[in-house]
Order: C-alpha cells, then structure tokens, then sequence
C-alpha cells in the first residue's frame, strides 16, 4: 500500500507547491449487512467504496486533476476477485472477515490535464472517461457496473469540451491496438427555472482489428424533463440505446418517472433489453445483469432530516428462463444529517423462484464532498 501512495504523495506535493489553488472532491459509500437463510444463521458482510480527486488550478484557466480510488473485492465462484457493490446481494458482498478483500490500497485512477482557453470551451488531456444512459435506480447508479446505454469507458487521448457538449479521442484502455471516438451534446430545448428539457444524443466507434469488445459502436439518446409548480413536482427521465452483438442489434430502453406533492414522493424504474441473441448469456449482450428490471418506491418526507420508503422490486436476469425471476420487497428509512449526506436504514426479503430466499438487513452510507 506505501508504494501505491507514495507517487501520488510526491505528484500531490508538488502541485501544492506551485499551485494557485487545490480542491479535493470525492464521495465514500459504505454499508454493512445481514444476510439471513432458512434457519435464520447470518452471513455478515461490509464493502466500501471510496473515489478522491485532487485538482491543482494553476491559475483560472488550467489545471491538473488525479483521480484516486479504493473500493472493497469478493471472491466469485471461480475464486477470482471481483469489486464489490454497496448495497447488493449476498453474491457480491465482502466477508466480515475478508481483511484482504475489505482494505484494498488507494490506486491511480486516471490524471487529465484541462485548458479553458476561452470561456465555455475547454481542451483536455489525459484519461477520459465517458458513459451514457445511468440510472436513478439505487442498486444500479455505479456506471462502472451499470448502464442503459453505455457503462463507463475510459480513453488516453484528447478531448474537447464546449458547455456540456463533448468529443473524445484516443487509445483504449482494453487493449493496444483499438482507438475510440466518443461524443456526445445536450439539446435544451426548455431551460426555465421551473422547467427542463433536454435531449441528449451520444455515440461511439472503435477502431482497430482487435477492439476487445463484443461491439463496435454504440448509439444512444436521452430525454429528460423536469417540472415544478409550488408543492408539486415531477420528473422523467427516458432512454434508449442500441449497439451491434455478433452483427445483430440490441435494443434497450428505460423509463424512469418520479413525482412528489408536498412530503410524499414516489419513484419508479423500468428497464427492458431486446437482445440480439436469445441464447447467449444477458451479460454479454448488454451493461447490466437483467434483460428486466421493474421497481417501486413511495415514501414519505416527514422531517427535511428523515423519510420512509417500501419498496418493491421485479428481477428478470433472462426473459428465455423460467422461473428465474426475483421478487424483493422491503422498508428503506432515510437520513439526512447534513448537506451531501445521507444514512439507509434497509431490510427487504428477496423471493426466488428458483434457490433459497434471502431476509436481509443493513445500513449504508454515502457523503459526497
């Protein structure tokens, strides 16, 4: 672990040294968990899942910014580790008593180098990272591991940034021989104080024979809109995505409204994938685990510092499996300490069609800074 920090110690320094100013943002999630079977003996686990970013301006139009991050590791069934998830079912929890697997060191996780050389335009250098169609769902909000469209990707290039509008280009990180062009730019079409419309169209192609991925482009859009009126408040957020899988395109789409009126809120989540094969494995086809998702969430604001939810959940992994299918309900009680925090008090009862189920209960936490 002291090697692993020691040049970022050195690099950090430095900046500090001639720096006209240092910021450091990140976020910390962290839960610990239950998971109870038949007879009601319980498997203990606790992950964590940490991101730093320091950013050195070295004046008002250029900085330097290093990512860093530590996230806790499972053994899956091959025995090979695998990043844990906060907040997720016993099959990708740490063990209590991984020590190993709990406290993995801090490691580089990209640098960029960023000139604003005029205002709202940017150019960049360094690890750019990119993805398309993220949820709202809680369980799924890590693009790294999860998307509509398109999971996180990171690329070792140039980049060009004007407002939000994007485009990126350079050497893949998943071999030597690929090169990626990514871009992708927000359309508003309304921007008031009380209401938002935006599309945002994204797109990218890999060159190259060996491009190590199942597909070489992907295309995607999203749409969201927002409105508020005094007390009442509602939201949609709608993706669609496609991308090729062995000459045939896949499909995917998800719809995400929410709505509240005063101290009742409630949340919900579709997601659906068409897939290109029927008889290849989901996870190969598309960035998440499940052909179908579907939940529910309605809660109750009753302090700006606590709320209750129920929610309910519908697991499908493959639409061409019977009795597969997942069943999750179960309270969530909010907290609010302060600004950018929040504490989860959780419990639910997965019901499986197929294998044991699972009562299970936890705490999870989350400061963003």
């Amino acid at each position: 672990m002291a090697k692993t920090i020691l040049p970022l110690t050195v690099l950090l320094a430095t900046a500090c040294l001639f720096a006209a100013d240092v910021e450091i943002n990140g976020n910390v999630k962290a839960d610990y968990a239950s998971y109870f079977d038949k007879d009601f003996s319980p498997t203990n686990a606790a992950n964590q899942d940490i991101n730093l970013d320091f950013t050195a301006y070295m004046d008002e139009n250029f900085s330097v910014k290093v990512n860093t991050r530590t996230r806790s590791s499972y053994l899956n069934d091959k025995g090979e580790r695998e990043n844990s998830e906060v907040r997720h079912g016993l099959a990708r929890a740490t063990a209590i008593n991984d020590s190993e697997g709990r406290y993995t060191a801090f490691y580089f996780d990209g640098i960029q180098f960023r000139w604003e050389f005029t205002p709202g335009a940017s150019l960049l250098f360094g690890d750019l990272t990119y993805n398309a169609g993220a949820f709202n769902y809680y369980y799924w909000r890590d693009t790294e591991r999860y998307a509509a469209i398109k999971r996180d990707e990171t690329v070792r290039g140039l980049g060009m940034e004007l407002g939000d509008g994007r485009i990126y280009i350079g050497a893949s990180e998943n071999n030597v021989s690929s090169l990626i062009v990514y871009g992708s730019y927000p359309f508003e079409i309304l921007s008031k104080t009380d209401q938002h419309f935006v599309i945002t169209p994204s797109a990218d192609w890999a060159f190259g024979d060996d491009i190590d991925r199942s597909y070489t482009y992907f295309f995607g859009t999203e749409i969201s809109y927002s409105r508020s009126l005094d007390l009442m408040n509602y939201a949609i957020l709608v993706s669609w995505g496609t991308h090729p899988y062995q000459g045939t395109g896949v499909h995917t789409f998800l719809v995400e409204p929410s709505f509240s009126y005063d101290f009742f809120n409630i949340g919900l989540t579709f997601f659906h994938a068409i897939l290109a094969d029927d008889n290849e494995p989901v996870e190969k086809q598309i960035f998440t685990d499940e052909q179908t998702l579907f939940a529910f969430e309605p809660s109750f604001s009753l302090h700006k510092k606590f709320a209750i939810g129920l929610a309910y959940e519908f697991h499908n992994p493959s639409n061409e499996i019977d009795d597969d299918e997942v069943h999750f309900v179960g309270p969530n009680f909010y907290f609010y300490p302060t600004a950018n925090a929040e504490l989860v008090f959780w419990g639910g009862y997965n019901k499986r069609h197929i294998g044991a189920n699972t009562l299970s209960f936890g705490i999870s936490g989350q400061v963003d800074f």
